[in-house]
């Protein structure tokens, strides 16, 4: 199945079609692919699922994949108030619990918002969460560079401009090489964007990654994209950082891709995933 064949709304249709859903406390809905060791993939804010489209398939040949909407986002619940990243993570943990049994261990890797949240599941889990990768993750306490500001896109009338407002935002947020925001990239985007009631602003603040990863005892690895814009330029201190948490940590760095690094460099990504997991 590739998306040379498919209209974007046809390949994520399909890609969801070999799933299995899965509904468990608060209204989450997770979709599982494969049968291996469980790995649960956390997406980043105004995200859902989609955001490990081009992940999927390789992983699930080797690992359970455990993918939620995170509450809030595509088709989970709206999370009650006040939302935070540990209460998220609270519920995560059970539903983990709940699809692989409470006493089976499992790896976890979190996207940008979903990094934080990622920590918070940990903590929950305890001693059941073996491994952690953290992937453009927010709550690090490092510092941001400036960024230009996202043009909104809410308000405008055609399909077209709104199409065209989603691709500029991905260039300035998601993606480096221009060449790289195809249609799949703008119609996930639009999709998410259409049916997000919380965002990165909501939960980013609520909680650190300091806090969360106090006591854990799992592997932990960073990927980062080099020209990640969230992060740039301060690379190096998220480097930093994961090491303070744990002095064997790794940190990669991906050349010539942005901050939405699983979607830009797939099969890099891909490959190191696998690595760090199943050596953990």
């Amino acid at each position: 199945m590739t998306i040379s064949q498919l209209t974007p709304a046809e390949f994520i249709a399909a890609l969801d079609r070999t799933s299995t859903h899965r509904t468990t406390a608060g209204d989450v809905v997770w979709r599982v692919w494969g049968t291996g060791a469980p790995l649960v993939l956390l997406h980043g804010g105004t995200g859902s699922w989609m955001h490990w489209v081009r992940n999927i398939e390789a992983l699930a040949a080797d690992f359970m994949l455990l993918v939620p909407d995170l509450p809030g986002s595509g088709e989970s619940a709206t999370p009650q108030t006040p939302i935070s990243a540990d209460s998220i993570g609270a519920t995560l943990a059970t539903g983990v619990a709940s699809i692989i049994g409470p006493q089976a261990s499992f790896a976890v890797a979190g996207f940008s918002m979903g990094g934080l949240i990622a920590g918070y599941l940990v903590r929950h889990a305890g001693a059941h969460a073996r491994c952690m990768v953290l992937v453009g993750a927010t709550g690090t306490g490092a510092p941001r560079g400036p960024m230009e500001p996202l043009k909104s896109w809410r308000r405008l009338a055609g399909d077209a401009e709104k199409a065209a407002t989603h691709r500029h935002n991905l260039g300035i947020l998601m993606i480096h090489d221009p060449a790289k925001i195809d249609a799949l990239a703008v119609h996930m985007q639009a999709a998410n964007a259409e049916r997000s009631r919380v965002r990165g602003k909501h939960v980013s603040h609520t909680g650190t990654l300091a806090e969360a990863l106090s006591g854990f005892q799992g592997r932990l690895a960073g990927i980062w994209g080099e020209f990640d814009a969230t992060a740039v330029p301060y690379l190096a201190e998220r480097g930093e950082t994961l090491r303070e948490f744990q002095p064997q940590a790794t940190f990669d760095i991906f050349p010539n891709a942005g901050h939405w690094v699983q979607y830009e460099a797939p099969a890099q990504f891909n490959r190191r995933l696998r690595e760090l997991v199943t050596a953990a």
